[in-house]
């Protein structure tokens, strides 16, 4: 063999060496590396998810919260017990109803009928933008429910979301309030990435709803074309996901997650190239540059390798990130969920646990603390003359106002619309109570300027004390709520002790 040839062969078997070592290293790397960015992959879809459900369930849960505030008007239900005790009449029943259910329903922009009925189940009333369109009979709805129904037009409606809550006074049921909202806040949610769909569907599969994305309205379909329950596969208590194909032969990959406390349950699927895609393109060229510089010589397989690690650890950064950005979005939704979205303050379901602990730390230190329901005089002319908008501005800065006039210790929540409630801390004597409420209408009765125009409203403050005036957070509640109408049949505002 002459040296022509052991060159040419030197030659080959270092190209060969090189090339093998290059496929070698790259291998025993970029494997475990694969592995973990196809895992993030899936882990990412999973938690876009479950933050679809979460904020699914969030809304579900703050329409419940608006039908409990609507039902929980004192004096509306006092007159419903009187009607149910037979005092009054119905016509005077309705003729008392009808506006106040009216101011409830100011500001739910999606709200589009309030029915009131009885503690029987009789209708009694009935108000909003659809209320005379709708069937002359609307059952009530045990569960959180979504139907369509047949309209005076001829047509079908929308699919409704029907929230129902009980009417108490004096501890017994003496009614029930059916509130119909349009489905337009959950758009958002529904209005998922392209190559994806998302849609809900009863816990007993006969009906889903989702978007149709030629006219982009809510439509509720049966539940056949469904992938899930094609294939029988079942949610399960902490949900469930495979993968499937198409009839068009796109392969996908389903997530299913239950709804706790509702009959429903979320079903997100997204095509296997929107979900592996950009990864798998991305590994592909990773190893072809690889190869081609390992052909280049040994020592340049350590410098080819670098540029790809980099590409990879970007990528399961960029993956980790979106993990992150999830996690913090899912935060977010558990914060709506205890915050009121205009004001921050604890919304009522927050507030009235703070009231419950606060009920219970009283009963294990046999100390004292009093419950201040807060109402606003005059805030309805604010939002006929100047506008919604100005209203909600107005509610901010007397939210702030309320905080800044209360001790460190006492807590402020909204309980809806323009009512708050206040918490105090343990308290020496019923006088520092009425030091507390006495700056509270103070504040209230600042001068607001909207609009070039310097704006009074004022503030009724109703006082009930623990254990004096009650002992849970139902008898709290009816004796501050009392003692706050008294403040405004007394002139408005004033504070009123229960």
């Amino acid at each position: 063999m002459d040296i022509t040839e052991h060159k040419r062969h030197i030659i080959i078997t270092a190209v060969v060496a090189v090339v093998l070592t290059g496929i070698l290293v790259a291998t025993i790397v970029a494997t475990p590396l694969i592995n973990q960015i196809h895992s993030r992959a899936e882990l990412s879809a999973a938690n876009f998810a479950d933050a679809e459900a979460a904020s699914i369930r969030a809304a579900f849960d703050q329409h419940r919260n608006l039908a409990a505030q609507t039902a929980s008007r004192s004096e509306l239900a006092r007159r419903l017990a009187q009607y149910h005790n037979g005092e009054i009449t119905r016509t005077d029943l309705a003729d008392f109803t009808r506006p106040r259910l009216g101011d409830a329903a100011e500001g739910l922009t999606n709200l589009r009928a309030i029915v009131r009925y009885d503690a029987d189940g009789s209708e009694l009333v009935r108000i909003g933008p659809m209320a005379d369109r709708l069937p002359a009979r609307l059952p009530l709805r045990e569960q959180l429910d979504i139907l369509t129904y047949p309209l005076d037009s001829g047509v079908t409606s929308p699919p409704l979301l029907h929230v129902d809550s009980p009417i108490t006074f004096a501890g017994k049921v003496v009614g029930y309030d059916l509130l119909l909202f349009s489905l337009d806040s959950l758009r958002s949610i529904f209005e998922g990435p392209e190559n994806s769909q998302i849609c809900l569907l009863d816990k007993d599969r006969t009906k889903r709803i989702t978007i149709n994305k030629e006219t982009g309205q809510f439509v509720m379909l049966p539940a056949d074309p469904c992938l899930a329950k094609q294939l029988n596969i079942q949610t399960g208590i902490f949900g469930n996901s495979f993968r499937a194909t198409l009839e068009d032969g796109t392969r996908v990959m389903s997530f299913l997650r239950p709804l706790p406390d509702y009959p429903w349950e979320v079903h997100v699927w997204a095509e296997v190239n929107e979900i592996f895609g950009t990864v798998i393109r991305d590994i592909v060229f990773s190893v072809m540059v690889t190869l081609v510089l390992s052909l280049l010589a040994g020592f340049l397989v350590w410098r080819s390798l670098r540029p790809v690690l980099q590409r990879i650890a970007q990528q399961a950064s960029e993956l980790a990130r979106s993990n992150d950005e999830l996690q913090q979005a899912q935060r977010k939704i558990r914060r709506q969920a205890d915050h009121d979205l205009l004001t921050s303050l604890p919304n009522r379901a927050a507030i009235l646990k703070l009231l419950e602990h606060a009920i219970d730390q009283a009963h294990r230190d046999n100390s004292r603390f009093a419950l201040m329901f807060v109402d606003l005089d005059h805030f309805k002319p604010v939002n006929d003359r100047y506008g919604h908008q100005a209203g909600d501005e107005l509610l901010k800065v007397i939210a702030k106002r309320l905080e800044g006039s209360v001790r460190d210790e006492d807590v402020v929540g909204r309980h809806g619309g323009d009512e708050f409630l206040v918490i105090t801390a343990p308290l020496d004597n019923t006088d520092d109570a009425f030091v507390i409420a006495e700056k509270i209408t103070a504040v209230a009765e600042q001068p607001f300027r909207i609009k070039d125009h310097a704006v009074q409203v004022g503030a009724s403050v109703g006082v009930a004390i623990y254990p004096d005036n009650g002992t849970t957070v139902t008898e709290l509640l009816q004796a501050s709520d009392a003692a706050m109408y008294q403040a405004k049949d007394s002139g408005r505002g004033g504070v009123s002790f229960a």
